[in-house]
C-alpha cells in the first residue's frame, strides 16, 4: 500500500513540475509578446489618424484581457477603439465563484437550493411542479405515480427519476429505463453511498410530461441563460434514448457556440411569452447572471430549477465566450444602474 501511494504522489509531483515548466514557457513567450506590443503602439502612434485606426483594431484584437496594461488600454480608449475581445464569460463566471468564496454569499446561489427557488417563484406567480415531499431522507418518501424524484441541491441531473403510471422509471441523467421503483430506489442509494449525490435530501414532485401508454415521454429542457432582465442564450435539450441539443440566440436563429458535436437536433425553440417569462424572473434577481431551466412538455411549460454556475461553461467557442461576457458585462451595468437612486 505504501508502494503505490508513493508511486502516486511521485506520478503528481512529476506533473505539477511539468505544469510549472509550461507556465515558465507561457511567460517567457507572452514577455516576448509584449515587447513586440511595444513598439507597435509605439510605431502606431507615428502614424497619421486615418492609418492609425486600422492598425489600433488589429492591434487590440490580438491581446488578450491580461495584456492590456493601463498604457494599452488608454491608447486603444482614446482613439475610441472598442475593447470586444476581453469580456469572457468563462472568466466572470471563475470571478464570481472567488467573489462567493470571498464574501459567502451571493443571492444566486440562494436560489440554487429548490426549497428557496420555489418560494421565489410562487412569488413571482410562475407556473411549477406540484411538491409531494421537501427536504426527506430517501427511506421516508413514499413514492407515487406519475411524479420526479430529485436530490434537493444535486446538478447536472444526478439522480432524477421519472416514475411512470405504472410501476417504471426513467432515469434523466442516463436514459435507462428500469423496470421497477425499487430498481430506481436502490440505484438512487447507491448515487448517495458512492458520493455522487453529497446529502440525503431528496424531494418528489409532480411529473410536468406526458405518458404514452403508461410510459413517460421525454421531456424538453429549455435552459435560458439570462442577465439580469435579458436573455443572451438558450440551450434546447431533448432526453431520448440519447440526449441531444439545440442551441438557440433570443431572436430565435440557432447559435454557433462550438459545443456538442454530433449531438445536435433542430428543435421547437420558445415561443415568445417564455422568453418574457424567463425575463421577468431575471429581473426579479439582482445578479448579472442566471441560467433559469424550464420543463416543456407537449401541453405545459413550467419553472424547473435555477443554475447559478452551468456545466460546461468553459466550452463555449471564444467568439460565443466573448458575446456571454458582453451579456455579463450589460447586466452588471444594468445592475449598478437600477441601484443609482440609493446612492
Amino acid at each position: 500500500m505504501e508502494g503505490t501511494v508513493s508511486k502516486r504522489e511521485k506520478e503528481v509531483n512529476s506533473l505539477l513540475a511539468a505544469l510549472a515548466q509550461a507556465e515558465e514557457k507561457v511567460k517567457s513567450e507572452k514577455a516576448e509578446k509584449m515587447k513586440l506590443a511595444n513598439q507597435l503602439a509605439a510605431a502606431a502612434l507615428k502614424l497619421p489618424p486615418e492609418e492609425r485606426q486600422p492598425v489600433l483594431e488589429r492591434f487590440g484584437a490580438l491581446l488578450s484581457a491580461d495584456e492590456l496594461t493601463e498604457k494599452f488600454t488608454r491608447l486603444l480608449s482614446q482613439n475610441k477603439i472598442p475593447l470586444t475581445n476581453v469580456a469572457s464569460f468563462q472568466q466572470l463566471l471563475v470571478q464570481a465563484t472567488r467573489r462567493r468564496q470571498l464574501f459567502n454569499f451571493q443571492p444566486e446561489w440562494k436560489l440554487n437550493n429548490k426549497r428557496y427557488a420555489y418560494k421565489f417563484i410562487d412569488e413571482l406567480g410562475v407556473k411549477r411542479p406540484e411538491t409531494y415531499a421537501f427536504n426527506k431522507p430517501l427511506a421516508d418518501i413514499a413514492i407515487r405515480k406519475s411524479t420526479v424524484l430529485k436530490p434537493e441541491n444535486g446538478s447536472s441531473g444526478h439522480g432524477v427519476f421519472i416514475f411512470d403510471e405504472e410501476d417504471g422509471a426513467f432515469e434523466v441523467r442516463t436514459g435507462e429505463t428500469l423496470s421497477s421503483t425499487k430498481d430506481a430506489l436502490l440505484k438512487a442509494k447507491k448515487l448517495i453511498t458512492s458520493g455522487v449525490i453529497k446529502k440525503d435530501s431528496w424531494l418528489l414532485e409532480e411529473f410536468i410530461g406526458d405518458f404514452e401508454q403508461g410510459k413517460p415521454l421525454p421531456t424538453v429542457d429549455l435552459k435560458f441563460y439570462c442577465f439580469f432582465g435579458e436573455v443572451g442564450f438558450v440551450l434546447e435539450v431533448e432526453r431520448a434514448n440519447e440526449t441531444r441539443y439545440c442551441e438557440w440566440l433570443p431572436d430565435g436563429r440557432l447559435a454557433a457556440t462550438g459545443r456538442y458535436p454530433g449531438k445536435t437536433f433542430i428543435g421547437n425553440g420558445f415561443s415568445n411569452e417564455q422568453l418574457e417569462t424567463a425575463k421577468r424572473i431575471s429581473k426579479a434577481i439582482p445578479t448579472p447572471f442566471m441560467r433559469i431551466d424550464f420543463i416543456k412538455s407537449k401541453n405545459d411549460f413550467s419553472f424547473g430549477e435555477f443554475t447559478p454556475r452551468p456545466g460546461q461553461f468553459s466550452s463555449f467557442n471564444e467568439t460565443f465566450d466573448r458575446y456571454l461576457g458582453e451579456c455579463y458585462l450589460s447586466a452588471e451595468g444594468r445592475l449598478l444602474n437600477s441601484v443609482k437612486e440609493y446612492v
